[in-house]
């Protein structure tokens, strides 16, 4: 999770190109481990992909969760880590860098506030990230990772 100096969060906005009218939702970059891969490497790494920022260090992990979803028609699950990073500034996604299924699956993406966040009615991912980077920005990392 990436959060710019006021306080808002990078949000990607995707969907499922195998789908006809597919639903679209919000989510932070992110995505699967590569062979031999920590967690902590792998959002250093996704994060440069899908954002094209160099993040030195992602920092303590503050959530986890277990995920089971289709996409491109084929069925995922996975355990997921997440991280809360600050960053320098407002930063501006560059499509050039993305693969050809993420330039078939982003839509878009956007800063949110922790309050537009609680006020949409638009599918974000994870679940509980409202709370999760609340209590963040309130208390800073929790003492051990939290369950989504």
């Amino acid at each position: 999770m990436l959060v710019d100096p006021t306080d808002t969060i990078l949000l990607i906005r995707s969907h499922d190109p195998t789908l006809e009218a597919a639903p679209q939702w919000w989510h932070v970059p992110g995505g699967g481990l590569d062979p031999g891969e920590t967690p902590a490497a792998a959002a250093v790494r996704e994060v440069f992909e899908e954002v094209g920022y160099r993040l030195d260090d992602p920092g303590p992990p503050v959530a986890t969760r277990r995920a089971s979803f289709t996409y491109l028609g084929e069925d995922y699950r996975q355990a997921e880590t997440f991280y809360v990073a600050r960053v320098p500034r407002r930063l501006v996604l560059d499509p050039s860098s993305w693969t050809a299924t993420e330039q078939r699956s982003i839509l878009g993406w956007a800063w949110w506030s922790v309050p537009d966040l609680r006020a949409t009615t638009e599918t974000v991912y994870p679940t509980g990230l409202v709370r999760l980077l609340d209590d963040w920005l309130r208390s800073g990392p929790p003492a051990r990772p939290r369950r989504l």
